[in-house]
């Protein structure tokens, strides 16, 4: 729901940038283009606007420079730099869709996690997730994960929900689908 909300205020933000006279927009039009460019993952639109927007736009606002940390560090997969970047007192204008993005990323990364890891150190979750303990704790107990006690740095094992399980395919579904590509190769 959310998701096509921001992409259609992308299409109008993208809109009314290629309508502007001399194709120059407000500051605010651009850091809320910006803005959903990020929350969509679209870091290819993010990279040709930074690029398009004029350079004394760029030096002398602090809060695009911000969205360009946050762009970078989704740009190199860099979860402690994301958060540091989008810990930012964003104006009004993108502020929900700035927290929207770090809930998103927060969420699609105990996803993964939950995907990838049979086990996890807390401290390298709480990186992952800029979780504090005690959310910590509350995210496992929603999730039914355990949390092994006693050992510093404690274990968090994320248990597989039913839905996830790993496709199983037979030895003999196997064996035709390379005999029809090997027939393909010579062929």
């Amino acid at each position: 729901m959310l998701s096509e909300k921001i992409r259609q205020l992308t299409l109008v933000l993208e809109k009314h940038e290629l309508e502007a006279p001399g194709g120059i927009v407000s500051i605010q039009l651009y850091s809320e283009l910006f803005a959903a460019y990020l929350y969509q993952n679209d870091l290819a639109n993010a990279r040709f606007l930074w690029k398009r927007i004029p350079q004394n736009m760029k030096a002398g606002n602090g809060e695009l420079e911000q969205m360009y940390k946050v762009y970078v560090a989704l740009w190199n997969n860099n979860t402690a730099a994301f958060y540091k970047a989008i810990n930012h007192d964003w104006s009004k204008h993108v502020s929900e869709l700035m927290f929207e993005l770090k809930e998103k990323f927060q969420q699609e990364t105990i996803a993964l996690i939950g995907r990838a890891y049979s086990s996890i150190f807390e401290n390298v979750f709480a990186e992952m997730t800029n979780q504090t303990p005690d959310m910590i704790e509350d995210t496992c107990k929603s999730l039914s994960w355990e949390i092994v006690p006693g050992a510093y740095p404690r274990l968090i094992i994320p248990k597989r929900t039913v839905d996830e399980k790993p496709i199983v395919v037979g030895a003999e579904a196997q064996l035709h689908r390379l005999t029809d590509f090997v027939s393909f190769l010579e062929n």
